[in-house]
């Protein structure tokens, strides 16, 4: 809810930078979350890395 603010308060246009920085951390998360799971499965399945 404050990166408007945020954007506002940078003098770039809150409209036009919500979305792709929403989708750029979602996309992140995803990936956090792929490789964490990947790296659970893989020490519970005995698998030494």
């Amino acid at each position: 809810a404050s990166l408007p603010l945020l954007f506002d308060h940078l003098r770039l246009d809150p409209a036009l930078m919500s979305a792709p920085f929403i989708t750029t951390m979602v996309d992140v998360a995803g990936v956090f979350i792929y490789l964490q799971t990947a790296a659970w499965l893989l020490s519970h399945l005995g698998v030494n890395g």
